[in-house]
């Protein structure tokens, strides 16, 4: 039965959003003094620096925020400890002082936390086979571990034309908000649209709108690293909770076009004999540019159609469809993904005109 959300929740969420704004405005000097900036060069489109100081405005709203919230404190301590961890890794490689390999140690061990520490791990993946549900077992832990890391650097993926990641981030923090109060899990809302109105002040000065002024901002690895464990966090909480727990295979869809564009992008540069984790411009929003869609209709159309896969989830969940069967139509939709878009050059061959000024890039990491 959905919980209607406190008044206080909202006010929390406003001010998160104030705050988060605020500090963009206060720290955009200090960010080119300490060089916490992007600087143009090699695939990184845009003209002049860009502060990198997103993340760490999301951050610091998002705590300050929830100061007064000893519940949500108290009963959350490995969540907070792995933002405070990933956040301040984050900012450091922003600064240029973390290497590859130490930064995934971080990010292990900040799953470890939430499995170990916050006993938030993938027991239950639901009734897949049309049988029983699915109990990882021993495997719990690893398979959380794994998953967690690889969901961080999904959206670190997909932070390279602005908008993007924290847009589709807003979208299933949305989603995951919803699933809170309608299961009665206060203390995750109350987190959660906390969150989601600190990323609202940053998508101010990040999405591709006149609004912004000259204060473009990037979220950086501090803000790309916080959302993608908050995201991973909640996507397990929420499906873990016994009879009254949103069926695992909803989260899929709510994941969508992070989960389907990340599959294909690793499976085709392990086909091409590269790193999963090398640079590439093959990711979901290159090709729709090469296709000829602007920035902002390329933004446009993965955030609704992300939203939309949303729906198609949570309203076969509320029409009682069975679970095996919302795990495998998502996978059909995967698997015509993962048809349409592994060879991407068959696109770009098919396309009308170059896009319209060209990717506005951030963090090309992906």
């Amino acid at each position: 039965m959905f919980v209607q959300p406190p008044l206080t929740y909202l006010a929390q969420a406003a001010f998160a959003a104030f705050l988060s704004a605020l500090l963009i405005l206060m720290l955009r000097r200090p960010a080119e003094r300490w060089q916490l900036v992007d600087v143009p060069g090699g695939r990184k489109r845009h003209k002049a620096p860009v502060a990198v100081t997103g993340g760490v405005a999301i951050t610091a709203a998002m705590l300050l925020s929830l100061a007064a919230s000893s519940s949500a404190f108290g009963e959350y301590p490995a969540f907070f400890a792995g933002v405070i961890i990933l956040s301040l890794t984050g900012l450091l490689d922003d600064l240029g002082e973390i290497p590859a390999g130490a930064k995934m140690l971080v990010q292990v061990f900040a799953a470890v936390l939430m499995t170990s520490w916050g006993a938030n791990f993938l027991v239950n993946l639901g009734n897949l086979f049309a049988t029983e549900p699915v109990n990882t077992r021993l495997w719990a832990i690893p398979l959380t571990v794994f998953a967690t890391v690889a969901v961080i650097n999904a959206i670190n993926m997909f932070d390279g034309l602005d908008g993007l990641a924290g847009s589709l981030a807003f979208v299933m923090l949305a989603y995951f908000a919803a699933f809170a109060l309608a299961i009665g899990d206060l203390n995750a809302a109350k987190i959660i649209i906390v969150l989601v109105g600190a990323i609202a002040g940053f998508l101010f000065f990040n999405l591709p709108w006149a609004l912004r002024g000259q204060h473009r901002t990037f979220m950086g690895d501090a803000g790309s690293m916080l959302l993608g464990f908050a995201i991973a966090w909640f996507s397990v909480a929420l499906t873990q909770q016994g009879a009254h727990s949103v069926p695992p295979p909803v989260m899929l869809w709510v994941l969508g076009i992070l989960l389907m564009d990340v599959f294909t992008v690793t499976v085709r540069r392990l086909a091409r004999r590269r790193s999963p984790m090398a640079p590439d411009r093959d990711h979901i929003h290159h090709i729709l540019m090469r296709r000829g869609y602007s920035p902002r209709r390329t933004l446009a159309l993965l955030v609704c159609a992300n939203a939309l896969l949303g729906v198609i989830g949570v309203a076969q969940w509320k029409m009682n469809v069975p679970e095996w069967w919302i795990f495998w139509s998502f996978l059909s939709v995967c698997a015509a993904y993962f048809a349409l878009f592994f060879m991407p050059f068959r696109l770009y061959r098919l396309r009308a005109r170059p896009a319209n000024g060209g990717p506005q890039a951030g963090d090309e990491d992906g």
